[in-house]
């Protein structure tokens, strides 16, 4: 009875044994790849920077406005000396710099001149559409091209380089950019029309057209000088002051 009872003891601690592998097994056989693994979230590029970099709407309109001003400008340009100017701002007019604020939104950052500074000196911005038919017509007249900028006038060695690399540059190109906070486009366009300061050596200009991103680009509107006629607004929804 003793023996009996024994391996009757034996056997169900063995069968136990064996539930409790099968119950731990089952656990451990699940594979690695049913296991949920989280991953980076995509940086979402906001609509404004997408406009500018992917919509056939924004390329129409650049280049729309570059094909109107040359057509209303082209018989006056042709007939002029080189002491008459168009005066062109550069960013979101002539160069595009929508990889610098594409950098700004991956790293969660906004706008600070330092990062700004920065981003000139790498020498990488690209054409705003339309810009260089525009700028390769004027070369064939005697218009003089003044490039009138808010980039500060330090950085003015590393913008020529990224014309160049873009072929938009000539040697006759004035840049009159930013020198100090107090040195706003108002005061430089001054000079241009009364050939003193930067201009003093040129002398006094005859501008002949503006074009720009923003409403501090240009004059105030006139009998002289109209929006559409020797004005020329280039669309930037991805910054300005509004």
């Amino acid at each position: 009875m003793k023996k009996c009872m024994s391996l009757f003891l034996c056997l169900s601690l063995y069968g136990c044994a064996i539930n409790l592998d099968f119950g731990f097994g089952e656990e451990d056989a699940k594979p690695e790849t049913n296991q949920i693994k989280s991953t980076p979230q995509e940086i979402k590029i906001p609509n404004d920077i997408r406009w500018v970099t992917k919509s056939s709407e924004y390329k129409i309109l650049c280049e729309q406005t570059y094909k109107n001003a040359w057509d209303n400008l082209s018989e006056i340009l042709n007939q002029v000396n080189e002491q008459s100017a168009i005066i062109m701002d550069l960013d979101e007019t002539v160069l595009d710099n929508s990889k610098y604020q594409i950098g700004l939104t991956e790293k969660g950052e906004s706008y600070n001149p330092e990062s700004w500074s920065t981003w000139v000196n790498l020498e990488e911005a690209e054409l705003v559409p339309g810009a260089k038919k525009f700028i390769d017509n004027v070369r064939t007249t005697n218009t003089t091209i003044i490039f009138l900028s808010n980039r500060m006038a330090k950085n003015e060695k590393p913008t020529i380089e990224n014309m160049k690399r873009l072929n938009i540059y000539d040697e006759k190109d004035i840049f009159l950019l930013r020198i100090d906070k107090a040195d706003k486009k108002h005061v430089r366009r001054n000079e241009v029309t009364s050939g003193t300061g930067r201009l003093e050596q040129a002398g006094p200009m005859e501008v002949l057209a503006y074009f720009g991103d923003a409403f501090h680009d240009f004059p105030q509107e006139s009998e002289t000088y109209i929006f559409g006629q020797n004005m020329f607004m280039f669309p930037n929804p991805m910054y300005g002051k509004w």
